[in-house]
């Protein structure tokens, strides 16, 4: 069995389990902001189930698909054993593939590029050569002399946040771990290709890269990336056990291994955060959530604050198909932040990072990562770097900042603009959105 097949294997066992219910879709947080309030939830299931055995569907089941911002809201509301955000998104492939035919793969190569070259570009106006080559993916397998504690997958975008992969690593060396870093385009988890219905080159990614972090032989392998994890455990893992018959292949959550680590982490707290602070919160991934409120619980003079506001997306990035939304729900948390005196709004991920703290200069609060906090009661700092590009007061004062950057990594100003333009305003993704209810 190849990978196709095991995909193929998985989607037809899903649709076949799938009662039709309509349960995951009342509680998706963007059947509203897509003008499916009011569809039938059965008539919207059957459209999926459909997709998925290779019809056409319904235009509700294809509109829904499209837009799914793995929130994971459904998954807590299936009865019968089913994974609706695994359902939906092999709809959402298989109507790629039914409607893009041949071109599917050139679409997949074509995303890929795109995203290797923005991450090339964005992280190289930060930080330097020698920067760069520490923050390098090593391939090279494990010997039986030296095999590291921790195999770190990061995935690709992180690396635009330099400070925050930086910062991961330092924690993990203070507490005593050795640690080795894998990710970036020389070791993709595919989801790109996925989602241009490029399955099979999705498939190559994927196992090569859970080849490359196998063969490093480390304790534990660590992910960062809630997009790599969930294509890991959705579609790359699962399909290896069936090709494989191998059931001892997995990643742990950077967050989640903190927590589950803390007798090491706390001893290092030392120094005390008096911050007021809320987590950006995102419902795709509770374990993590729950690893950094606990985390941040353990700080000295931290005091958490819960934002009781609407939460949706794997990442804010993942709202990217419906920028009405996204804005209006940034508006209400950074309203709620307000008005609850925080002095701290914390984001878990990179994406949620890029996206926010790029308005810091028109809130009352600042806008860092939760490693950020971490590292600061350790003893840790780096400095934003990608913050600073951000809040620039326009992009030719970024580059003029970045100038001996660019400089020395042999850039051009205007391909360097192109990028960064891009990366703050979203203008790649928001060319893909669908049309949302005002």
């Amino acid at each position: 069995m190849d990978f196709t097949e095991a995909i193929n294997t998985r989607m037809q066992d899903v649709a076949s389990a799938c009662v039709g219910c309509g349960k995951c879709f009342e509680v998706c947080p963007m059947k509203g902001p897509i003008g499916l309030s009011e569809a039938d939830p059965k008539e919207v299931l059957g459209g999926i189930v459909d997709l998925i055995r290779g019809g056409n569907g319904n235009e509700a089941a294809q509109r829904w698909a499209s837009a799914c911002s793995s929130s994971g809201l459904c998954r807590d509301a299936c009865d019968y054993g089913v994974d609706p955000l695994f359902l939906v998104k092999m709809a959402n492939y298989a109507n790629v593939r039914r409607r893009d035919g041949d071109a599917v793969r050139k679409n997949g190569a074509s995303s890929f590029r795109a995203v290797a070259k923005s991450l090339r570009m964005v992280s190289r106006l930060q930080v330097d050569q020698n920067t760069v080559a520490r923050l390098q993916p090593t391939l090279k397998p494990a010997t039986e002399e030296c095999k590291p504690d921790i195999a770190f997958y990061i995935g690709c975008n992180v690396g635009k946040t330099p400070h925050i992969v930086l910062l991961c690593v330092e924690i993990l060396q203070a507490m005593g771990l050795s640690c080795e870093i894998l990710g970036g385009s020389s070791a993709c988890c595919g989801i790109n290709q996925f989602r241009a219905g490029d399955g099979e080159t999705a498939g190559r990614a994927g196992l090569a890269a859970l080849s490359q972090i196998e063969a490093k032989q480390a304790t534990t392998n660590l992910s960062w990336c809630p997009s790599c994890q969930l294509q890991f455990e959705e579609v790359i893992l699962p399909a290896h056990r069936l090709m494989t018959g191998r059931d001892d292949a997995g990643l742990t959550p950077f967050f989640v291994f903190l927590e589950r680590n803390l007798d090491k982490l706390r001893p290092l707290f030392k120094h005390d955060i008096r911050k007021r602070v809320a987590i950006n919160e995102r419902p795709g991934t509770p374990d993590v959530l729950r690893a950094v409120e606990r985390l941040l619980s353990e700080i000295p003079g931290i005091e958490l604050v819960h934002l009781d506001v609407p939460r949706a997306g794997l990442m804010s990035t993942y709202l990217n198909v419906t920028p009405k939304f996204k804005e209006s729900l940034r508006a209400e948390e950074f309203e709620a932040a307000a008005r609850a005196g925080i002095t701290t709004l914390a984001t878990i991920f990179h994406g949620c990072h890029r996206e926010l703290c790029k308005f810091e200069n028109d809130v009352s609060f600042e806008i860092v990562n939760v490693v950020e906090i971490i590292g600061e009661s350790i003893g840790i700092r780096v400095e934003d770097t990608y913050k600073k590009l951000a809040l620039a007061a326009s992009v030719d004062e970024a580059l003029q900042n970045s100038a001996s950057l660019l400089a020395e990594h042999g850039l051009t100003a205007d391909e360097a603009r192109d990028a960064l333009i891009a990366d703050l305003l979203g203008a790649k993704v928001l060319q893909g959105a669908i049309q949302e209810i005002a």
